[in-house]
């Protein structure tokens, strides 16, 4: 069989419109794609993802997933050297084994053949592989994670693969060792069988976890991309087409699709202003060749098909970056939304700026009305750590819990139980989450249900929750020519959403997934947390909790978690710290602080336990616990635990441990025997805890006189005595004998 090795190949064997150009590994990418700011990073796409060149010989990236390919775009990308890539979906599947260790990659290979046959097999960083399969219906992307940072994935809607090319990590091509067929003599699976197929891979490969499922692609809401018929036109006629603005068939196309998108109800208007626009070509040959051919224009047209990703916003935004003299987006949006025009900006003064010679009041408050008054109660959703009113600002690294922490707390607002041994005022809340799938966030609220001995008629009246996963999720975003933020429409339908449910409490995670701006630029951080995540708390009557990730800087060992520019611990009224307690990041051990509190006490430390999918509080350094109050969101039933007592106690065992091994013990911190830093390396317990907490602990129970200088053994070779510690057994009414003295 001949291998296939251009895009006519795998059109002659039926792949036809699924096929698509990829980035080459070595291409130079243009500043104005999104690729540009990965390029030299592990996110790296070149190699992988689709693109296509421009005049110029820079690549960047295109709407690859709704355009529907052509036949005549095949030699354009073959005079690219584009890499060849297949869209998977509309029947297409394929499972993509995702791991470097050849046992566990040839336990798959045994797993596939057994579930679908001997499917093609497409290898590019061996023993990794691709297995290509047809379903019989509609099959949602699906994997299993597994060992160290490995996986098993169900490729359908919305993902692709690269078919051939060079891999850009081996610099060698791609091979297909079982070799790809025609379309229609792929093996026919169920989509059953797949799932089958995946969860006996749970049983066989080494730390599996739960199957996960997401939806396919990323589901923009076509509403949010509407405008008005006259401000589109506008914007159109201010957008050049041009080789530089425009520089592919795919970019004029991808215009093509956002006028269609933003005009649904006036088809053949859009269709009219598409071709206007696109009459303006001058410099020949595209997007027909020759000329705009208007036959040509009408099928094109015709292939636009939704569900659509950009629209009039997108239109706006170019027609100001290339003509800012004759279009500006703030008109298009005070024509959009006349009723509001003031929520989609940083203040309601905004309109004032056109008339400097309107009057502004400004409320001044002499003291004097306050003497007498009832003062007002500072009001907390979680005394101590989320004021009311204001933003809290909770960071940590990937995968340290971040998420299940906001949710678990939630929660526990939302029934007005104690979280973390702090009071909660009970309010409605809801949960704006961006980097989780439904499926895993109502699996994760089963597990913070049942630690604290709720099912979901408790939680239902008083909890929403949001999978935003692959969506558009700004909150807001800034003009790169006058630096004025924008509040989006996904701001104004989570502030509308919130009011309408009542909701006191917002948590939005991410950050990275709902700041359109730069970390760095402490001007923008402060505008997002106060004119739009302070915005909705005040729009909301209540707080507003977001999640990031910390810098490298504010990662690294002695950290302080901050995320990029200081700005956003400066501009947060309260800010949360998670973090691993476990130097090498495994374990159950969580350590959660409070870096900032400006209506309390900062420097509050809470030792966290993961437990069957929920944290538990294993104990806690603050000064506003609950007195006497069973810790019911860890579900322990048991009052909460001082860090200082569970610290004391576990050095009393861990003494009486070493005194029985007869391991030697030193009060002399230059001793190697130094007994805090044998505690820290040899005792699991106390390991979790920082060297100055085990010290201090340790100065306790020498002052308490609880341990006492003995000796715990004799050496082998001269029987000389091993001095250590022994524990001293107190009465309870008598004062400790100083053996110190």
């Amino acid at each position: 069989m001949t291998v296939p090795a251009t895009f006519d190949d795998f059109w002659r064997l039926g792949y036809t419109t699924r096929l698509i150009p990829i980035v080459p590994p070595n291409a130079k990418i243009s500043e104005r794609s999104t690729l540009h700011k990965r390029v030299g990073t592990k996110q790296d796409g070149r190699g992988k993802t689709p693109g296509v060149c421009g005049a110029d010989g820079l690549w960047f990236s295109y709407d690859w997933l709704r355009a529907e390919t052509a036949q005549s775009d095949l030699a354009r990308w073959a005079r690219m050297g584009a890499g060849i890539g297949c869209r998977m979906g509309d029947g297409l599947a394929a499972i993509d084994a995702d791991t470097l260790d050849k046992r566990l990659a040839s336990i798959i290979q045994q797993a596939v053949t057994q579930h679908v046959g001997v499917p093609p097999c497409r290898i590019g960083n061996f023993p990794k592989a691709l297995y290509l399969v047809r379903v019989s219906g509609p099959m949602p992307y699906k994997r299993v994670e597994f060992g160290d940072n490995e996986r098993v994935e169900i490729l359908t809607e919305g993902r692709q693969a690269v078919f051939h090319g060079i891999h850009p990590k081996t610099g060698a091509p791609y091979t297909w060792p079982f070799p790809l067929v025609p379309f229609d003599q792929l093996p026919v699976v169920t989509p059953e069988q797949l799932a089958a197929f995946l969860e006996d891979l749970r049983q066989m490969l080494p730390a599996a976890k739960a199957v996960i499922t997401e939806g396919a692609g990323n589901e923009v809401s076509q509403a949010s991309l509407r405008g008005d018929i006259e401000t589109v036109r506008k914007a159109v006629a201010a957008t050049p087409n041009t080789s530089e603005a425009f520089p592919t068939r795919e970019t004029w196309r991808d215009f093509g699709y956002a006028i269609k998108a933003a005009l649904p109800d006036n088809e053949a208007e859009a269709f009219e202003i598409f071709s206007e626009w696109s009459a303006r070509w001058t410099e020949g040959g595209k997007p027909a060749e020759p000329g705009n051919d208007p036959g040509y224009l009408e099928a094109e047209w015709k292939r636009f098909k939704g569900p659509f990703r950009r629209g009039a916003g997108w239109l706006f935004e170019l027609a100001e970056q290339h003509n800012p003299d004759s279009f500006k987006r703030v008109d298009a949006w005070f024509t959009e939304i006349p009723d509001e025009p003031e929520s989609l900006f940083i203040e309601n003064s905004t309109r004032l700026l056109e008339d400097p010679q309107q009057p502004v009041a400004i409320k001044w408050v002499d003291p004097i009305e306050w003497n007498g008054a009832t003062p007002p109660k500072r009001k907390w959703r979680i005394t101590g750590m989320v004021p009311d009113g204001e933003v809290t600002l909770l960071t940590g690294t990937g995968g340290v819990g971040k998420t299940l922490l906001a949710q678990q707390g939630g929660t526990a607002v939302s029934q007005g139980l104690p979280f973390l041994g702090r009071e909660t005022e009970r309010c409605k809340v809801m949960m704006f989450l961006c980097e989780d799938s439904e499926d895993e966030l109502n699996l994760r609220q089963r597990d913070i249900n049942a630690s604290m001995g709720l099912d979901m008629a408790d939680v239902s009246p008083w909890l929403r929750i949001a999978s935003r996963k692959y969506m558009d999720n700004l909150l807001a975003i800034w003009n790169r020519n006058t630096g004025e933020m924008k509040r989006t429409a996904v701001w104004k339908a989570l502030r509308d959403d919130a009011v309408a449910f009542g909701a006191k409490l917002l948590i939005v995670d991410t950050i990275a997934d709902t700041f359109g701006g730069s970390e760095i630029d402490r001007t923008q951080v402060r505008q997002f947390v106060q004119a739009c995540l302070g915005r909705l708390a005040e729009e909301i009557g209540g707080a507003v909790m977001a999640l990031g990730h910390p810098s490298k800087s504010g990662e690294a060992a002695g950290g302080d978690g901050t995320s990029g520019s200081t700005a956003w611990h400066a501009s947060v009224r309260s800010r949360l710290y998670l973090q691993h307690a476990a130097k090498d990041r495994t374990g159950p051990f969580r350590r959660l602080e409070n870096r900032k509190a400006n209506y309390g006490a900062s420097g509050d430390v809470f030792m966290l336990r993961w437990a069957r999918g929920a944290f538990a509080l294993e104990s806690a350094k603050s000064g506003e616990l609950l007195d006497d109050v069973a810790d019911d969101s860890a579900g322990a039933g048991l009052p909460v635990k001082s860090m200082g007592n569970v610290i004391d106690d576990a050095i009393l065992a861990a003494v009486e441990r070493l005194a029985a091994e007869g391991v030697p013990l030193s009060k002399a911190s230059n001793s190697p025997h130094w007994a805090p830093r044998v505690f820290k390396r040899n005792d699991d317990a106390l390991g979790v805890y920082l060297m100055d907490e085990i010290e201090a602990g340790w100065q306790r129970v020498l002052t308490a006189g609880r341990v006492a200088v003995a000796v715990v053994g004799r050496k082998a070779h001269n029987r000389m005595p091993i001095v250590g510690f022994k524990v001293v057994q107190v009465e309870s009414a008598e004062e400790p004998e100083n053996v110190f003295g």
